[in-house]
């Protein structure tokens, strides 16, 4: 089958197809998307060399399979669901534990992929495809508020308005916050108000303007010092930025402001399918371009752009 494998380059090249082991079943890939986790492993990030790719809705082959035939999305994280980790429901951290297309787990950009079948959740009949493809990152984003208890009177600052920034902009709208999202692209701005999202440019802020909560999805290596010092004291900052360059950062400043700092990362898929199937949260204006397959290369050069918003694959 083909694959988009990175050894150190990214190829387009002919691979064996997967089998399934264990509770494995075996997902003929549909749609995929590329997320900046792909674009920062690329450069570095993970040491992770295989096949890339984690954001998918794909079809159950395996006629051994009770979701046989069903469209599928699936969590990332493959835990041994033995360990303390994962009998203290902290499954996500498992020290054993391999994730799709990121570590140890070839991933989606495949014609076919595996995962075990306790990953899988099936599709609302109601969801297209390209909406559900979106799930991983939305689940993302709704995992703040597990996280976090968040009140309706706090001021959120959120930076980044990227493809990650405007689902977590949504789902913050949800909660009825003072919400400002902010961005240096003027294009982002823009497209984040033409979606409803209170967005401005990052250049009109004041070192008098802080906000309670702050939120770093700048998937930039100095987004989250951006946010540090908009934060007020005993404020909360959530970072979901990862990058292969970290920045440094003044630990004193945390220290004296007494900050509270939240990393955040996977979510429930649940909640991110139900609020896709109401259309409470809507990802089609985030999509910029969809590429076939086989012109996956080009997806990932066009996708590398500061001015796209989210690459779609039809498989």
């Amino acid at each position: 089958m083909k694959a988009l494998v990175f050894d150190g380059t990214l190829k387009l090249t002919e691979v064996p197809k997967p089998r399934p082991v264990n509770d494995e079943v075996l997902i003929k890939v549909l749609y995929s998307s590329i997320c900046n986790t792909d674009l920062e492993i690329v450069k570095g990030y993970m040491g992770f060399k295989g096949i890339l790719g984690h954001e998918f809705v794909g079809e159950v082959v395996s006629t051994s399979s009770t979701l046989s035939g069903k469209k599928v999305v699936g969590e990332i994280n493959c835990s041994c669901g033995e360990c303390y980790l994962c009998n203290t429901r902290r499954q996500t951290h498992c020290p054993y534990r391999t994730v799709l297309g990121i570590q140890n787990h070839d991933g989606v950009f495949a014609e076919f992929m595996v995962l075990p079948q306790r990953n899988l959740h099936e599709l609302p009949e109601t969801l297209s495809l390209e909406s559900a493809v979106f799930t991983e990152p939305l689940a993302a984003a709704i995992e703040i508020f597990e996280q976090l208890q968040i009140r309706p009177s706090q001021n959120v600052f959120i930076f980044g308005a990227g493809k990650l920034g405007l689902l977590i902009s949504q789902v913050f709208r949800l909660n009825g916050c003072d919400t400002i999202t902010f961005d240096i692209s003027e294009a982002k701005v823009k497209k984040a108000r033409s979606m409803g999202i209170n967005a401005v440019m990052v250049s009109t802020l004041t070192d008098l303007d802080k906000a309670e909560v702050c939120v770093d999805c700048t998937g930039n290596p100095e987004g989250i010092n951006l946010a540090l010092s908009h934060l007020y004291p005993r404020g909360k900052l959530v970072l979901k930025t990862t990058v292969s360059n970290s920045a440094k950062i003044d630990l004193n400043q945390i220290v004296i402001n007494e900050f509270e700092i939240i990393g955040s990362r996977c979510g429930l898929f649940e909640p991110a399918l139900s609020l896709l199937s109401q259309g409470l949260v809507d990802p089609q204006p985030i999509i910029t371009k969809i590429f076939d397959f086989n012109d996956i290369m080009k997806g990932f050069e066009f996708a590398a752009k500061p001015s796209t918003l989210k690459v779609l694959i039809r498989h």
